[in-house]
């Protein structure tokens, strides 16, 4: 269905990693012959739709592995971006952190527009292993429980304060700078 309905378009694909192996032969018969087929249907379709990926998974290692086929890597990869995690772009951390945050005061969620620099500390030393979606997240969870003008280290989600700062919830060193 996803590929009748980008006829003429873009499909994304997020996680294409993790797909299964029959879901893998699938996709490359309908990339290959720009076909498909509907479930239960006898009949095939043309379609026409670039299809753009992501996958936080070593692809090459899964290739490797024999778990993700290297004819369907061959056929997506045309043009790879590689973006390294949030934990290895530390600048990236504060803007993305700021966009949500205005992102959310926009909707009306919060009055929030500022962090103080003991969350900031936080959020900036955090490595993210969830990456951009766990510090969207982290920053929509810290506006349902603020409810000043700015977002508080106490407002931040337990476990990432608690991963970060160790059980004594001190904040560490303050940040310098004022955003």
């Amino acid at each position: 269905g996803c590929f009748e309905q980008a006829d003429g378009g873009t499909l994304f694909l997020d996680e294409i990693g993790e797909m299964r192996p029959d879901m893998q032969v699938r996709l490359m018969r309908a990339l290959e012959q720009r076909e498909v087929r509907r479930v239960g249907g006898d009949k095939t379709i043309q379609v026409n739709v670039r299809v753009i990926s992501a996958t936080n998974q070593d692809i090459a290692a899964r290739i490797s592995e024999n778990r993700f086929r290297a004819d369907l890597y061959y056929r997506l990869a045309i043009l790879v971006l590689e973006i390294p995690p949030l934990r290895a772009r530390r600048e990236d951390v504060l803007v993305l952190a700021n966009f949500f945050l205005a992102e959310a005061r926009r909707d009306g969620h919060t009055r929030a527009s500022a962090f103080t620099p003991d969350a900031l500390d936080v959020l900036l030393r955090y490595d993210w292993p969830g990456n951009v979606r766990e510090l969207r997240n982290a920053i929509e969870r810290a506006v349902v429980f603020e409810d000043s003008t700015l977002v508080t280290l106490g407002s931040l989600p337990p476990e990432l304060i608690r991963k970060t700062l160790g059980t004594a919830a001190v904040p560490l060193s303050k940040v310098t700078e004022t955003y």
